[in-house]
């Protein structure tokens, strides 16, 4: 009878280790309670260690190092190479199924900074099952506010599309099933991160910039003017800087900004094949070689590097700016017309001296 019992508790010895051990193992592994999606991307030729250490650092798993051993233990060694939302609620096994299957739930779209909301809607288009641009367009302007800001942004009705300006550029991963809506109140959101990230609305609500009685909508305008006009970061403070140097200006001194009415072409279909430099004198609330001051809204998304610059330009007397010419993308800069023509005469010159090199 001694030697059954001591079977016995032989075996139930081990069942409960192997319940503890499994319970630790999961509660180690497991991560603590999230309250949001995490989207991740598992790169081809990962090994199972380097997808232990990418889920550890977005914080799914507790501890990296048990991960192989207990794919292992499952036999999922099998995991798969793609992007994935993780929800709230999923727990390691739920994320193994998920990777073994290689079924992606999200799809990832980079959206760079200075493009137009007539840009990003054709991007996800492309990219994108399910998905209706036109729908996309109309709910800039009719979609029920998720944010603050959205409620302060300006109803002038010469915008296009009343959330140009505010669809952050950024790498997404939005979810395969998500609508319209959800991809732009998403984008929206990453918007507000940064706004509060940058502390913008706590710097213009104590004073700074109010010569000009910025707002952030003005602030968005102004980042989205730096974005287009210049493709060298590093100059995002000095075109800033002349910007608001000819918004206060004495002399009727307008914008001149040729991304402005390069933004209307977006707009009109019949202005697509008009010359450049007929543009310029075509009557639109976004050309300013006709109308002084800022135009209606952004003429595109701007990225933080924009919005710094915006909010912190840099001081001097510029008033007028030209490229280089030399496929650098910087630009001469001057502070009368007298030096600015001279620029221009050696931006040409540039210009025609690399075309004959190419």
């Amino acid at each position: 009878m001694n030697w059954y019992w001591r079977i016995f508790f032989t075996i139930a010895l081990l069942i409960g280790w192997g319940i503890l051990g499994y319970l630790f193992m999961n509660f180690t592994l497991d991560s603590p309670k999230r309250t949001e999606p995490v989207a991740i991307e598992i790169p081809s030729n990962t090994s199972l260690e380097q997808v232990g250490k990418i889920l550890e650092e977005k914080k799914l798993i507790r501890r990296s190092y048990l991960f192989s051993f207990y794919v292992y233990l499952k036999d999922r060694t099998n995991l798969q190479a793609g992007n994935y939302l993780i929800e709230p609620n999923e727990d390691i096994d739920s994320m193994l199924e998920k990777f073994a299957t290689g079924k992606e739930n999200v799809v990832r779209v980079t959206i760079p900074e200075g493009w137009d909301a007539t840009k990003i809607a054709n991007r996800l288009d492309q990219v994108k099952e399910k998905f209706d641009k036109e729908t996309f367009l109309s709910l800039l302007n009719s979609k029920q506010p998720k944010y603050n800001f959205e409620l302060q942004i300006s109803q002038n009705a010469n915008r296009p599309y009343k959330l140009e300006g505010y669809l952050f550029p950024s790498t997404y991963d939005f979810p395969k099933d998500a609508s319209e809506e959800e991809i732009i109140n998403i984008m929206l959101g990453q918007f507000a991160r940064h706004v509060e990230k940058m502390q913008i609305r706590e710097q213009l609500e104590s004073g700074k910039l109010g010569e000009f009685d910025m707002t952030l909508d003005k602030l968005v305008t102004v980042a989205s003017l730096v974005e287009r006009e210049s493709k060298v970061e590093e100059e995002y403070p000095r075109i800033a800087g002349v910007i608001y140097n000819r918004l206060k200006s004495t002399d009727n001194q307008k914008l001149r900004i040729d991304a402005t009415f390069l933004y209307i072409t977006q707009l009109k279909d019949e202005w697509k094949n008009v010359p450049f430099h007929q543009l310029k004198y075509k009557e639109h609330p976004y050309n300013t070689y006709i109308v002084k001051g800022l135009p209606p809204g952004p003429i595109a998304n701007p990225g933080e590097q924009a919005l710094k610059a915006a909010l912190n330009p840099e001081h001097h007397k510029y008033e007028y700016y030209v490229t280089t010419g030399d496929g650098t993308g910087t630009h001469y800069f001057a502070e009368t017309y007298s030096e600015h023509n001279q620029n221009v005469k050696l931006s040409n010159a540039n210009e025609q001296r690399r075309k004959k090199e190419s």
